[in-house]
């Protein structure tokens, strides 16, 4: 009974194994990060009662410096999720500017109006492929411009809020030869 089980052992099926194979390697990491968060009441918008049409507020941005990042890089997406409670729609202007100041890409989003100070969600995502995801390669600054769009009027009583919160997911492919 040994005897047959050394032969079924060794006669069983078995394939050479080709370690050449795992020196072909494909990794496709996805990172994800906090980009910018904006939480802003009514009285963000007045100076001395009277209305600011406009807040602005940008980030310097390192990330791309590295040839590692460069070259790995196949695809990125900005997600915008946001609540408005205030009775004004709402733009959100993005610009990539590289380090001549020059820009880049720009996108806008937009966030209606709350009909009854309710929150209002609103999602958006902007994917940066190709050609867009070169100038987002040569991005040093992102500038973030928040306009209240015409509506009706705000005042020192008016309610509600408008809220943002973002993300960053980077796609990543790191292909090699051992």
């Amino acid at each position: 009974a040994y005897f047959v089980f050394v032969i079924i052992m060794f006669a069983s099926c078995t394939q050479d194994v080709d370690f050449d194979q795992a020196r072909d390697y494909v990794l496709t990491p996805v990172v994800e990060s906090s980009l910018v968060f904006f939480d802003e009441s009514v009285p963000s918008f007045l100076d001395s009662g009277v209305e600011i049409e406009i807040i602005q507020d940008f980030v310097e941005i390192d990330f791309f410096n590295g040839d590692f990042i460069v070259d790995n890089l196949v695809k990125a997406e900005f997600n915008f999720d946001t609540l408005n409670s205030i009775s004004r729609r709402f733009e959100l202007r993005v610009d990539m500017i590289d380090e001549a100041n020059q820009l880049q890409h720009t996108f806008t989003l937009i966030q209606e109006a709350s009909p009854d100070g309710d929150d209002l969600p609103s999602s958006y995502v902007e994917s940066f492929e190709d050609e867009s995801l070169e100038a987002l390669k040569n991005t040093s600054i992102i500038v973030f411009t928040y306009r209240l769009l015409p509506g009706p009027e705000i005042s020192t009583d008016s309610k509600g809020k408008i809220q943002m919160k973002s993300k960053a997911v980077f796609y990543f492919e790191i292909a090699d030869t051992l």
